[in-house]
Order: C-alpha cells, then sequence, then structure tokens
C-alpha cells in the first residue's frame, strides 16, 4: 500500500459508493436478512452472510433460494419483503463515522457523486434521511444499469454522466466486488475497511486503504487549509 497518492495522476470528481461507504446499513442489512429467513422458513447459516456483502438483493435472493430453499420460495417476493423491512428498520441507521464532513469537504473542492448497487427507493429514503441531495451532482443506482458490482459499468456510467474518463475519478469503496468494478473501469480506488479486510480490498484491486475518513483527507491533501489534488 502507498503511503499517498503519488504517482496517481489528478482527479476530478470522487465517486462514494453508499452502503459501509456512506451509510453504516450493514447491522439493518443483516436484521432484515434474518427477519426475512426466519418468516419464509430459509434456514440460512450464520456463516453464509459475510458473503452477502456487496451483492445486489435479487441475485442474493437467487443464490438463496439455489442453496437453501425450495420451488415454493419466489425471489421477487423475496426480495420485495426484503426491501420493506429494510426500509422499516432504516430509522435505526447511522452514517458512516466522519463521513459527513468528508463530504462536506470534498464538495468545497471538487464533484461529487454515487454509485450504489441498491434501488432508487432505497437510494432516495437514506439520502433524505442524511439531507445529502445538495452534494452529489450524479446518482447510479440498481435501475440505472444492466450488468452490476464486479462488472465496471455502475462506474463506466457514473464517469460517462460526469463527463469524465473513468481515470479522473476517484472512488471510495467498502466491498471486494465495488473495488473490482471500480478498478475494471478504469477508476482510482480507495478502499475503507468497514466491511472487508486491507488485506482482501488490496487483492481486489484497491490502490490505497484506508481505516477512516479523517485518513483519507490527510492522505488526499484535503484539511482544512489544503486542496485535493484536483484536475484543472
Amino acid at each position: 500500500m502507498n503511503p499517498d497518492l503519488s504517482p496517481a495522476p489528478p482527479f476530478a470528481a470522487i465517486v462514494f459508493d453508499m452502503d459501509g461507504v456512506v451509510i453504516d446499513s450493514e447491522p439493518i442489512h443483516d436484521r432484515s436478512h434474518r427477519i426475512i429467513f426466519g418468516l419464509h422458513d430459509l434456514p440460512v447459516p450464520a456463516e453464509a452472510y459475510p458473503s452477502f456483502k456487496g451483492i445486489p438483493e435479487r441475485k442474493l435472493f437467487e443464490r438463496v433460494v439455489s442453496e437453501f430453499g425450495s420451488d415454493e420460495h419466489d425471489v421477487d417476493t423475496l426480495t420485495v419483503s426484503k426491501e420493506e423491512t429494510f426500509l422499516s428498520l432504516m430509522p435505526d441507521m447511522r452514517p458512516i463515522p466522519g463521513v459527513l464532513d468528508f463530504i462536506r469537504l470534498a464538495k468545497s473542492q471538487m464533484r461529487l457523486a454515487l454509485t450504489t448497487s441498491a434501488t432508487s427507493r432505497y437510494q432516495r429514503f437514506a439520502f433524505d434521511r442524511f439531507d445529502l441531495d445538495r452534494f452529489f451532482e450524479v446518482v447510479v443506482t440498481a435501475e440505472d444499469i444492466h450488468r452490476h458490482k464486479p462488472d465496471p459499468e455502475p462506474y463506466q456510467e457514473t464517469a460517462k454522466r460526469l463527463g469524465l474518463a473513468p481515470e479522473m475519478c476517484f472512488v471510495i469503496e467498502d466491498s471486494v466486488n465495488g473495488v473490482r468494478s471500480a478498478y475494471r473501469a478504469g477508476c482510482h480506488v480507495a478502499g475503507i475497511t468497514t466491511s472487508f479486510s486491507a488485506g482482501e480490498l488490496e487483492e481486489a484491486g484497491a490502490h490505497i486503504v484506508i481505516d477512516t475518513f479523517e485518513e483519507l483527507a490527510e492522505r488526499l491533501g484535503m484539511g482544512k487549509n489544503g486542496a485535493a489534488r484536483t484536475a484543472d
């Protein structure tokens, strides 16, 4: 892992993932999954839960039904039920520590976008919950793409909407699939260790790995009186 971002090129935008980067959603996802699995008699073992991180819900339930379900289980019904349960628990959700201060600081210095595997309904709820609309000029959700992370399409689409080459985008991701997606798209990628270990994120392709947003701000030169390495 490099101690700073050199020799990385200047970049023009920071692109955030949402779950595990902006909002601490994993405990709510786990609770929602446990509720749905229990209601629908799906005997999913606890050791399977870590492998669900960074996977779109429909693909997750396709896998769960294939491995633990039967013909009586409908993927669409399970997916909708999970989202309804998740949204009902969202008032308990909190932002990742330090992220709101980092977003405000970053917005003062460059363009911001968000790329998530979540549905637009869930993204809208989260943005309203934490008053995030004013910060992000581009938002890409599950409905905007055909191929999900780790495919590069989500970040390619984000760069396209920003009017930038992917290499001008600096992505912050917490999952292995998310890092792979951004890396394959040609973006510069920071992995944050809210969901996976530093080693797992580095192996997936993260150019740097950080534990906190305070650390990231320092490494980007984004102190109160500093300026990030931006493109002119």
